[in-house]
């Protein structure tokens, strides 16, 4: 039923933990498929056991980052659906069965979801929780995503079919997986499942362990959302003034032509 595609950079204990969750999961039609671009650190032996017949680990070569190994997880993904897990998140135990359930005989082309935040301190070894926050993105729909992404990566599941043609851009910094929710946007239809079980951890942005890139590249923002306008024109009226409205509160004035 489903790829989990993991893309993993030289964060073993992070990685340690995504692993456990999927191998905890009580659905197990799934197959993870885990790609590393550096060959720094091992493999997680251990973890890998767990998943022992759910899992491929593969260790590239070429460009360090996500996008060039989500692009060749998708190519060697054959379940019906795809979900793209970043190595420092996790699933609850529960959330590819209630995912399987809602996709039953009539399988929706994106499904999205709720999720919970959970800041740690990844200074120390485990990393310290600090608070857990549950969020809801309900209000989420197609228009409102070509102006603004609400929707972690962690929390798509996209069917194999929709994404058969396309690919992560392996030269953007930041927004790479809102481009390709946009790519695939153009012609399928999100569908919202009201369950928070996919946790994303974070810790503070300027922390070296959280290793997590785009998070000092503030000044790339307002830039790549403008190029994404471009590159993802609308011709609804009404999306295209509350992307200049975004802009204005940005400081930045757009013409409508360029919204």
């Amino acid at each position: 039923m489903f790829s989990i595609i993991v893309p993993t950079h030289n964060r073993p204990a992070l990685l340690s933990r995504t692993l456990k969750s999927l191998s905890e999961q009580t659905y197990k039609n799934f197959v993870v498929i885990i790609v590393s671009d550096s060959a720094s650190t091992l493999p997680p032996y251990e973890d890998l056991r767990a998943l022992e017949g759910h899992y491929v680990y593969v260790l590239r070569s070429g460009q360090a980052g996500p996008a060039e190994s989500r692009n060749l997880g998708l190519a060697v993904a054959t379940s019906k659906y795809v979900i793209f897990l970043d190595d420092d998140d996790t699933f609850e135990p529960g959330h590819l069965e209630v995912l399987a359930n809602r996709i039953g005989n009539k399988p929706p082309e994106l499904i999205f979801c709720d999720f919970k935040v959970c800041n740690e301190d990844r200074t120390k070894t485990p990393p310290e929780h600090l608070s857990t926050a549950e969020i809801t993105i309900a209000s989420v729909t197609r228009d409102s995503t070509f102006i603004i992404n609400r929707i972690p990566n962690s929390c798509l599941a996209y069917r194999k079919d929709v994404v058969a043609n396309i690919s992560f851009d392996v030269n953007m910094i930041i927004y790479e997986d809102w481009d390709f929710l946009l790519k695939c946007l153009r012609k399928y239809s999100l569908t919202y499942l009201p369950i928070n079980s996919v946790v994303i951890h974070k810790s503070i942005a300027d922390a070296p362990e959280n290793m997590r890139r785009g998070n000092s590249r503030d000044d790339l923002l307002v830039e790549t959302m403008l190029g994404l306008y471009k590159k993802h024109p609308v011709k609804k009226m009404e999306t295209r003034l509350e992307r200049q409205a975004l802009m204005a509160r940005a400081g930045v004035v757009v013409k409508l032509a360029d919204c």
